[in-house]
C-alpha cells in the first residue's frame, strides 16, 4: 500500500547518488534513504518516492533486468544490426534474441546501412532477414520510421547493438529534436567510437527509450537449456526430452538443419553459445 505523501515514479537516469524520477511529465531529483542505500537501483526501476523530501522510499518488483545495459522493466528490445561496418553478424543478433526470450522482452530487429552493401552482401542479408521474419520476429529497416514509431507506442524500450551500428542515428530519425551525438566508424577496427556515456531513459512521444553505450560483445550468464529455449524454432520435437541438439540420434533440430528448415547459421550460433556456458 502506498504510504502518505509517497508517489509512484520511474527512475529515468542515475548520476552517482542523484536519481531522476519521472511521474507523468514531471521530473524529481531524488536521493535514497534507509535500506535502499545498500540496494542497487537501476534506470527503469519503478519506485515509491516522497515529493516533500525528494527521497526514494521503496522499489517495486521488477519484471526483468538487463545487466548490460543495466536497465530494468523493459517491454521491447530494439536490436540495431548493421549490415556494413560493423559487418552483419547473425551470431551477435542471435545472442540478443536469446537474451530477449530469456527475459520475456519482445525483440524488434532494426537493420541499418543496407545502402552500403554490395550485391553479394545484400543477397545474404536479405536471405537471413527473410528467415527471421518467417520464425516470427519483427524486422524493420531504419528508414521505416513510421512503423518503428508504432512499435514504440506506450512502451519502455532498450536499444542494443554493436558500437557504430547506428543506434543514435536511429533515435535522431525518430525524433529530430534529440540531436544525439553520432560517432564515426573506424575503417581499421570495424567498430565505432563510444558516443553514449550513461544509460538514460528518454521521452519520445508516449514511450521511454534507453539510449545506451554501444558494445560489440555480450556475455550470457544462462544455462544450456535456457539458451536452447531462446531458439524459438527448435521446439520440442526431439526423440528425447533431454536432447541437447548436438548428437543426431532422434534430434529434430539437426534433421531440420540438414533439410534446410532451420537456418544453418542459427544452429551454429546455438553450438557456439552452449560452448561458452561456464
Amino acid at each position: 500500500m502506498k504510504k502518505e505523501n509517497n508517489n509512484i515514479g520511474k527512475i529515468t537516469s542515475i548520476n552517482k547518488d542523484l536519481y531522476t524520477v519521472m511521474e507523468g511529465n514531471s521530473a524529481f531529483f531524488c536521493s535514497v534513504r534507509g535500506k535502499l542505500k545498500n540496494f542497487k537501483l537501476t534506470v527503469g526501476d519503478n519506485v515509491l518516492f516522497n515529493k516533500d523530501t525528494n527521497t526514494i522510499e521503496d522499489v517495486l518488483e521488477r519484471k526483468n533486468t538487463l545487466i548490460r545495459p543495466l536497465v530494468s522493466n523493459i517491454d521491447k528490445l530494439f536490436i540495431v544490426v548493421s549490415t556494413h561496418l560493423p559487418k552483419f553478424s547473425t551470431y551477435l543478433l542471435d545472442k540478443f534474441l536469446v537474451l530477449s526470450e530469456f527475459n520475456n522482452i519482445k525483440p524488434v530487429i532494426i537493420i541499418t546501412k543496407l545502402d552500403l552493401c554490395d550485391k553479394k552482401e545484400l543477397k545474404e542479408v536479405k536471405k537471413a532477414l527473410k528467415y527471421y521474419k518467417k520464425i516470427g520476429y519483427k524486422v524493420y529497416k531504419n528508414k521505416d520510421v513510421r512503423k518503428i514509431k508504432k512499435e514504440m507506442e506506450g512502451a519502455v524500450i532498450a536499444l542494443a547493438g554493436q558500437t557504430g551500428a547506428g543506434k543514435s542515428t536511429l533515435l535522431n530519425k525518430i525524433d529530430k529534436n534529440l540531436n544525439l551525438k553520432t560517432g564515426e566508424v573506424s575503417e581499421a577496427l570495424g567498430r565505432g567510437k563510444h558516443t553514449t556515456r550513461l544509460v538514460e531513459l528518454i521521452h519520445v512521444g508516449n514511450s521511454l527509450i534507453a539510449d545506451t553505450p554501444g558494445f560489440s560483445s555480450l556475455e550470457l550468464d544462462l544455462e544450456k537449456q535456457d539458451i536452447a529455449n531462446g531458439f524459438i524454432e527448435f521446439g520440442f520435437n526431439c526423440k528425447y526430452n533431454t536432447c541437447n541438439h548436438v548428437k543426431s540420434d532422434g534430434c529434430y533440430v539437426i534433421k531440420a538443419v540438414d533439410e534446410g528448415k532451420i537456418m544453418k547459421s542459427r544452429y551454429e550460433s546455438y553450438l557456439k553459445l552452449i560452448k561458452e556456458v561456464r
